[in-house]
């Protein structure tokens, strides 16, 4: 799955974004369902969630809480960061990679 990384001034990763052509707002979250000890503390709404929010889910990994979003709400991304602000954090790693090794169709393979 394509990835791109923003990082701070030193190199270390702050957010990701992770294109969404493919994946949507349902997949997004049975990647996330895959990573040990994550808890999913908001997903999307169950009818035109595109259209009604831009932060469609909210989920937490070893006390680090993170949202996802989907900006205009007709972004080719999804934008993946901290809450309440986005800084570097090893539990943001576990995340991005991932998605990096995710493989299509989604439910389908050993990720």
């Amino acid at each position: 799955m394509k990835v791109y990384k923003s990082t701070n001034r030193i190199g270390q990763l702050v957010s990701f974004e992770v294109s969404n052509t493919l994946l949507g707002r349902k997949g997004f979250v049975r990647v996330l369902q895959k990573i040990p000890n994550m808890t999913i503390l908001r997903t999307p709404k169950r009818i035109l969630s595109w259209f009604r929010e831009d932060d469609f889910c909210e989920f937490e990994i070893n006390g680090k809480k993170f949202v996802a979003e989907e900006p205009f709400g007709d972004n080719d991304r999804y934008w993946v960061g901290e809450s309440p602000c986005a800084r570097t954090s090893p539990e943001l790693d576990i995340i991005v990679n991932k998605f990096e090794k995710q493989k299509w169709p989604l439910g389908f393979g050993k990720n």
